[in-house]
């Protein structure tokens, strides 16, 4: 049942047509991080705090973990579009809908979801 419903959900932010922004302020592993309108999924922008981690679900190496898990290494591989200040959310989230105003995605028109 949880299978389905995930897959409604990440199905239903794929096929969004309007602008979709994602701020990650706290730990975003595996694959419930891309079904959260992730960049992989299609979010137009994704902000990440600076406290926030952003990796794998079952890291066995603590080097590795600090690593992988950053969130500078996640702005590096295209995870995130940028790091942001707590403080500095509200700014940013604004920036993007101004930025995504104007936003238009022309998609053939279909009766049924794949989902």
């Amino acid at each position: 049942m949880m299978a389905k419903s995930v897959g409604e959900m990440v199905h239903a932010f794929a096929s969004a047509t309007v602008p979709k922004v994602n701020v990650v302020i706290g730990k975003a592993y595996g694959t419930a991080y891309v079904a959260m309108n992730s960049k992989s999924v299609g979010a137009d922008m994704v902000y990440a705090w600076d406290t926030a981690e952003i990796g794998m679900m079952d890291e066995k190496a603590a080097e590795y973990k600090e690593l992988q898990n950053g969130i500078a290494s996640a702005a590096a591989r295209g995870y995130v579009d940028t790091v942001i200040k707590a403080e500095d959310t509200r700014k940013y989230v604004i920036g993007a809908f101004e930025m995504l105003f104007t936003k238009r995605e022309d998609r053939p028109s279909k009766k049924h979801g794949t989902v």
